[in-house]
């Protein structure tokens, strides 16, 4: 089967051995898959992202930097085939069957790994996955089973939002507006969060947060985010930041910057040590969540939840994706996305259909 390879920072369209599916997995045809800013990360910074993984003991995402890997976790398939005891799950898939695809898969020592950044297990930039058979939602016929493959950076900004429990009339900052930070901007908005400062460099994606509700944007690279944010807020008014950018110094800047009580909730992945002065912190009493997946609670991860959002237009996928290509123009979507400077990043969401050809990106 064809797949995009990535190893040693390189990316490589090439033919891959088959998977095949055990009993208790689907094999599944991609439709669409999204290039998340993890894959970004693990191409620039291997290292740092595999030492992460060590370090925290989450083989989730573990792969051999050795091996060829094969990205793509976020994506919608089809069903190919259904393994023999995937009915004692409790889910009846059939083939044909259009999936909202949950990426997990077992490995026979039943380890859990991401499909997409497991050696063993190729993503959605391959023509063909095997999954376990749960998590997955399903996409009824006659829906648009493209852009159902932005829904899983979306739900990661939400459910970032959720886990804070803000409610008004407290504030929000968002720092970072690519698909994460979008997320959190929607789900701001949803709550009646006012007002909502979005913070971001390129200028597109400025607009599409505003287009989410944010009500005020700026360029952090000119207008202090937490200026902006106190020129539109009421007297005492508590703030709440959400951190999706992922860029070094920032937590530290909002640490200086922030008042009293603020909460921030880090949902964007710095790949590298990254400097704080907790002192500071201390003294204004500042609280820092790092924040994936559910809570301890057992809250429910809201991956169902923003596709329902995104299916009845609560959500706008059409201001979400900007751009479509095909397999053979997967290193011009990761330079797209990783320019030389964030001012110059003038796509949100650009989703790889797996019924393209040929090079370019077709905007939308």
């Amino acid at each position: 089967m064809r797949a995009v390879t990535m190893r040693d920072g390189h990316l490589d369209l090439k033919e891959v051995p088959d998977v095949e599916p055990n009993r208790e997995q689907l094999l599944l045809e991609p439709i669409s898959a999204g290039v998340c800013g993890g894959d970004l990360n693990a191409m620039d910074h291997t290292d740092d992202f595999l030492h992460a993984s060590h370090a925290s003991g989450t083989p989730l995402f573990l792969f051999d930097p050795d091996r060829d890997l094969v990205f793509g976790h976020e994506f919608t398939a089809r069903v190919v085939e259904v393994g023999a005891d995937v009915d004692r799950y409790g889910v009846e898939y059939q083939p044909g069957d259009v999936l909202l695809v949950s990426p997990a898969v077992i490995d026979p020592e039943g380890v859990v790994h991401c499909v997409g950044y497991a050696s063993d297990y190729p993503g959605a930039l391959a023509e063909r996955v095997v999954v376990a058979p749960f998590g997955h939602v399903k996409i009824p016929v006659g829906v648009n089973p493209y852009e159902a493959a932005a829904v899983d950076p979306l739900a990661t900004g939400i459910n970032g939002v959720m886990r804070s429990r803000i409610q008004p009339p407290a504030g929000a900052i968002v720092t970072g507006c690519g698909p994460v930070g979008l997320g959190a901007v929607a789900e701001l908005a949803a709550r009646g969060i006012t007002p909502i400062v979005a913070s971001e460099p390129s200028a597109e994606r400025r607009r599409i947060a505003k287009a989410f509700g944010a009500h005020y944007a700026v360029d952090p690279a000119a207008d202090d985010p937490v200026a902006a944010w106190h020129d539109l807020a009421a007297p005492d008014q508590r703030l709440f930041v959400y951190e999706a950018s992922g860029k070094p110094g920032v937590l530290d800047q909002l640490l200086y910057a922030a008042p009293q009580f603020t909460r921030i909730t880090v949902v964007g992945a710095c790949m590298v040590d990254d400097a704080i002065r907790p002192i500071v912190g201390i003294y204004k009493n500042i609280t820092i969540e790092f924040c994936l997946g559910m809570g301890p609670d057992g809250d429910e991860y809201p991956f169902a939840e923003t596709y329902a959002r995104m299916a009845d237009g609560r959500i706008d996928a059409s201001q979400l994706v900007t751009g479509y290509a095909s397999l053979d123009a997967v290193d011009e979507v990761f330079a797209h996305l990783r320019p030389g400077s964030y001012h110059d990043i003038e796509h949100m969401k650009i989703l790889i259909r797996h019924d393209l050809d040929g090079p370019g990106i077709i905007r939308t």
